[in-house]
């Protein structure tokens, strides 16, 4: 009961110690009950609202919703320890082999909502994630990182519309980039910059009114070293979606 006991502090401790970047931009839904699977329902925006006649009359409209479902999977390992090893353990291999696990498992977790991303999942409508239907991947050589693709992706996320065909207005909030384009990253959202002309004028830098927060996540360089992607507050708009069970 006591070595139980403190292998589930370590193991706690250390996996709050170790977030991951996932958490910064996807959102966490409320905990699962069960295994069953969950199914998010997207609803769409109001119908347009009508000028009515002179008699007062108001005409029917219709919504239309949309959803995709997911289910709790279970990862785990067991790593056998005797207890001649734990008497003998001079070197604290128990507490270390614990915090290690802290570790993996959060390591698991970022790789787990990193791969919705770059593996490219079918949705619910039958296109991928990102496709020309849904007016949200630009490809080629305008579209590396660099101001003009910033811009054009922010037009981009700015025309999104929902499945009423009704406008959205969302602007980016995150730019989700590989290891490779870390400085480039930074000097596109640095405030440290003082324009000479109105055209210098950067408002994806800190401060700026369309600013952007960059986040480094070097599990996308085994994918690509060139993609990166822009995302928007989860507080604005369903991003990726994640849960743990109860």
């Amino acid at each position: 009961s006591v070595l139980a006991n403190v292998a589930n502090k370590r193991l706690r401790g250390v996996y709050d110690e170790n977030p991951g970047t996932y958490g910064l931009w996807a959102r966490r839904a409320p905990n699962a009950p069960d295994f069953k699977n969950i199914n998010v329902v997207q609803l769409s925006g109001a119908p347009e609202l009508l000028r009515t006649n002179e008699h007062g009359e108001f005409k029917y409209g219709t919504m239309k919703d949309g959803a995709e479902t997911y289910g709790i999977v279970t990862h785990g390992r067991i790593v056998t320890l005797s207890r001649q090893a734990m008497v003998n353990d001079d070197l604290r291999a128990f507490d270390r082999m614990i915090s290690g696990f802290g570790g993996s498992a959060r390591r698991l977790e970022n790789r787990l909502v990193y791969a919705q991303l770059t593996g490219n999942p079918t949705m619910g409508d039958g296109e991928e994630l990102f496709s020309e239907e849904h007016k949200n991947v630009s490809t080629g050589a305008p579209s590396a990182l660099q101001f003009s693709a910033l811009s054009a992706g922010r037009t981009a996320m700015r025309l999104q519309r929902g499945l009423q065909n009704e406008e959205l207005n969302l602007a980016p909030s995150y730019l989700i980039v590989p290891a490779a384009l870390e400085q480039t990253a930074y000097q596109l959202t640095s405030s440290n910059y003082t324009p000479a002309k109105q055209a210098d004028v950067n408002e994806f830098r800190a401060g700026g009114r369309t600013s952007l927060e960059p986040i480094v996540e070097p599990i996308l360089d085994a994918v690509s070293a060139s993609a990166w992607y822009l995302a928007a507050a989860n507080s604005q708009v369903d991003t990726v979606e994640y849960t743990f069970l109860d």
